[in-house]
């Protein structure tokens, strides 16, 4: 897994940067990147727009910073990051010999093209190009096995006398069952299941009215201005995803774990995690993002057992 990360030039130039890409392995030239922004699965283009389907961006050649394969980025690139920083993105990098992805790393102190006005272009920094994505292979349908015929069992054979003592005692059985329903005494209905209690009412700045006036982004910024704990974070997400508000739980994720809570980068991990995601949640299995979470927690806890025997399991 490779380590990209975006970082201001120096000195800082609003709407550029430097791309970093830690742990590459592959060649410096014809590299392509695609960028897939965790809130809502969609992909940068070469405009600078989000759209569904992968899209892979033509870099310039790399060259080397301090022994790190690297490139110099404009606006088209740099803008669309920095307008949603509450987000996550994961980054896949390939040539023609060598493929890999990573969680983009976004260093404080970098500037929108916005913040600057009318900037020169930077040496090494070029408009990036589209490249059609990869089509898959045709999927060979294999035809469901013909059914086998049932064979007709071959007719017995009885005698006359038979068949007329079996339907009297078919028919006795069905008198004596009746009998039982209609003597019975009434039985006790058995109550139905308890339906799960949804998650308790939370007030104030992170609270539920909050959560369905403002606009996501207005609501995460106000919340945490709060400075809520993490376990009265983990409440506020779990509203969230309850009342499908996904924008809002993936922010509040992606801000406390990428600012270094652990406890909280453990639960992100989990929600991507194949083997503890939600079926038809505001989170998709997605064991690389799962991944480079849990490396994320053991960084910062080195004793965290479980963290350390899932991300050996994602990395088989």
């Amino acid at each position: 897994m490779i380590k990209p990360e975006l970082k201001p030039l120096n000195p800082v130039n609003p709407g550029y940067a430097t791309l970093l890409l830690k742990g590459w392995k592959g060649g410096l030239e014809g590299v392509e990147i695609s960028i897939l922004r965790n809130q809502d699965n969609l992909y940068l283009d070469s405009h600078g727009g989000w759209v569904s389907g992968e899209m892979f961006l033509g870099l310039p050649a790399l060259g080397l910073v301090d022994d790190v394969p690297a490139v110099q980025v404009g606006p088209s690139f740099i803008d669309p990051l920095l307008a949603n920083r509450q987000a996550a993105y994961r980054l896949v990098i390939k040539d023609s010999m060598a493929r890999d992805v990573g969680i983009l790393a976004i260093t404080d102190g970098l500037l929108s093209s916005q913040a600057g006005g009318e900037n020169p272009l930077v040496v090494n920094s070029q408009a990036l190009h589209v490249t059609p994505p990869a089509q898959p292979e045709p999927v060979v349908e294999t035809p469901a096995p013909e059914p086998i015929a049932d064979v007709p069992a071959a007719p017995a054979k009885r005698k006359a006398p038979v068949a007329i003592i079996l339907a009297i005692i078919a028919l006795l059985l069905v008198a004596a069952a009746a009998g039982w329903w209609f003597m019975r005494k009434p039985t006790s209905v058995e109550a139905p299941a308890p339906a799960v209690a949804p998650v308790a009412k939370i007030s104030g700045p992170c609270g539920d009215d909050q959560m369905k006036s403002g606009n996501a982004m207005d609501f995460v910024k106000g919340c945490l201005r709060s400075q809520p704990s993490s376990a009265q974070l983990l409440d506020v997400i779990a509203k969230a995803k309850a009342d499908k508000k996904c924008d809002v739980a993936q922010r509040l994720y992606a801000y406390k774990a990428q600012s270094g809570d652990s406890q909280m980068a453990m639960r992100y991990a989990q929600e991507y995690d194949p083997k503890s995601a939600q079926a038809d949640g505001c989170f998709s299995p997605d064991p690389q993002t799962a991944s480079y979470w849990y490396e994320a927690v053991v960084n910062q806890d080195p004793q965290n057992a479980e963290a350390k025997a899932r991300l050996a399991e994602l990395k088989k």
